[in-house]
């Protein structure tokens, strides 16, 4: 009984095109776009060395502490491209935007620059720092030189380290929150088949009714189909992302399996929820799944990234309580944190809604009767 029951259901829903194309095509579309529109914005954002100019004079020459800074922030550190050359040069380089700007060491350390931004705030605040610290250095410790010597070679030391590119990306939430809204989609499933249980509206569902299977074995049935369809089409689209796409997702693979599978349920439970807690038609209850699905998908920064760190700072039970967001933060834990302590604590979370949805689901199945079948 349990097998024919399980094959029924698994070619009832297979045959359901529509569903099939929202479920896995539409994603799978979704995703491609994703990465068409945000494919440049991470090399874009990467941190490149700044082009400048320092005018080789005699001032520079003598300036052994400042020289040796330059030296290691262009050559080591690579924070700075640098060409040494006269004050004509200098100012050619800078007048043609080739440069963001030049240094002249004379009495003071002055920097000159064409436009304001972000790249000409740098090399003005390391030139401040180093020229108001070893004024300091100079003033207070004129007699003390070892003391001197150990400040001075803090200066050379980079406090800019180039961490873009490097478990930073801008655009990698946008996909994780696409793998929490696909999990969620698995309602869909969870909505068709609960609509098998409704006497109302499938004539397979009155026959159901008055047969002798249990209740609960058949809700148990449509769930597990629902699971198997949804689960494996989650896998072929993070499948497709990493490794067509190659967006990077961490190698934690075997977590990201376990919480795909636990999102997936959770959406099918939901779905279910939806299938059963109205009576309208199935176009309306995939109506409603849709709406809830997107706006949990917003508010977990889907569209607009900065939304769900509002979230969280101003309405953080929203956030606790949003199936989207727990597969979202519990892949963000994993990927930038490497903190399974926050990818459990998502997991649980997620199991817990889960157990939840079904539940409910079952008690409003139990109850459901027909004065007329």
């Amino acid at each position: 009984m349990f097998f024919h029951i399980f094959i029924n259901k698994l070619k009832i829903l297979l045959k359901n095109k529509s569903m099939i194309f929202w479920t896995l095509f539409f994603p799978l579309a979704l995703a491609t776009f994703f990465y068409l529109a945000f494919s440049n914005i991470d090399s874009n954002e990467k941190f490149t060395e700044i082009d400048i100019a320092i005018v080789d004079n005699e001032q520079f020459q003598n300036n052994v502490d400042f020289k040796h800074l330059m030296a290691s922030l262009s050559n080591e550190e690579n924070i700075f491209n640098t060409d040494y050359v006269n004050i004509d040069v200098a100012k050619k380089l800078l007048e043609d935007n080739r440069i963001k700007g030049y240094i002249l060491v004379e009495d003071e350390i002055n920097v000159y620059i064409k436009e304001n931004g972000i790249s000409q705030t740098i090399i003005k605040s390391v030139i401040d720092n180093f020229y108001q610290i070893n004024s300091a250095v100079n003033h207070i410790f004129i007699e003390k030189q070892e003391i001197t010597n150990i400040i001075l070679a803090d200066l050379n030391q980079n406090y800019f380290n180039d961490i873009s590119n490097d478990k930073i990306s801008s655009t990698v939430t946008y996909f994780y929150t696409l793998i929490g809204m696909v999990c969620l989609y698995g309602g869909f499933f969870g909505v068709n088949a609960l609509n098998e249980s409704e006497s109302n509206l499938s004539k397979r569902a009155a026959r159901l009714n008055v047969s002798p299977i249990h209740k609960l074995k058949f809700l148990l049935i449509s769930l597990l189909v629902a699971f198997i369809i949804q689960y494996m089409e989650t896998l072929i689209l993070l499948s497709y992302v990493v490794y067509i796409l190659k967006v990077d997702f961490g190698n934690q693979i075997l977590p990201i399996i376990i919480l795909t599978a636990n999102g997936t349920i959770a959406g099918i439970s939901f779905g279910a929820i939806v299938g059963l807690s109205n009576k309208g038609s199935e176009n309306t209850k995939t109506g409603i799944l849709v709406s809830v699905t997107m706006l949990l998908s917003f508010l977990a920064g889907m569209m607009i990234g900065d939304i769900k760190y509002l979230i969280e700072k101003n309405i953080p039970l929203l956030a606790k309580i949003n199936p989207v967001n727990m597969i979202t933060d519990a892949l963000y834990s994993l990927y930038y944190y490497n903190n399974l302590d926050k990818y459990f604590s998502n997991l649980f979370s997620l199991i817990i809604f889960s157990f939840i949805m079904i539940t409910v689901s079952y008690i409003i199945l139990r109850r459901k009767k027909y004065d007329s079948i």
